[in-house]
């Protein structure tokens, strides 16, 4: 793998757009667990890009505005805590909503707080230590779909577990080859994210 698309891979698959995957792929592969149709579906999926990916990536860039970051990969460690708490606090407040205001299917709270959770994780190791942002978001949605075909045993959703091994193998390749983590980093961000997720979903759903 060549550098251009290891920056391609790192952007398709950045942390805060895989939520948006995560949701999608469950209304491809599974819809009948999140019960939406027609405009719903449409309505569901802009409310969640808009509170997981648009309105994050617009504070991550308010900070790199007012230069509280030096830029949006964040390679210095400690620049990397206050984005993170960030993120935290907005998606903690997003699953509350989600919860409490919407009222949409139980997976889908569940979902949105395992997510929290791997954040929240995040957080307080990189206080101390630089871990894999990517590998902890693309093994976290591993380990949901995991979770959920053990729980359904849908037979085409084997596909979309599939996918998900094969975009972790791409994701951690990629920024093994940028040189932005060490193996220790991105291994210990897969194991984080995959077994937290995993079984939030297992024990919550």
């Amino acid at each position: 793998m060549n550098k251009f698309w290891a920056h391609f891979i790192s952007i398709v698959f950045q942390p805060l757009l895989i939520p948006s995957y995560i949701f999608l792929g469950i209304l491809f592969f599974l819809p009948y667990s999140l019960n939406m149709t027609g405009d719903l579906v449409w309505r569901f999926m802009s409310m969640i890009f808009m509170t997981t990916f648009l309105i994050p990536l617009m504070g991550i860039l308010l900070l790199k505005f007012t230069r509280n970051i030096t830029n949006l990969n964040m390679e210095d460690r400690k620049e990397r805590v206050f984005p993170f708490l960030f993120n935290v606090i907005f998606y903690g407040a997003t699953t509350y909503l989600f919860w409490e205001k919407f009222r949409f299917p139980n997976l889908v709270t569940v979902i949105l707080l395992s997510v929290t959770i791997s954040i929240l994780i995040l957080t307080i190791v990189t206080i101390w230590w630089k871990i894999s942002a990517h590998a902890i978001a693309i093994a976290g949605a591993t380990g949901i779909y995991l979770a959920l075909l053990i729980k359904a045993e849908p037979s085409n959703f084997y596909y979309a577990v599939a996918l998900c091994f094969l975009f972790c193998g791409l994701v951690g390749t990629a920024r093994l080859k940028l040189s932005v983590h060490d193996s220790k980093q991105v291994w210990v961000g897969f194991l984080i994210g995959f077994f937290v997720n995993f079984l939030t979903i297992l024990i919550l759903n």
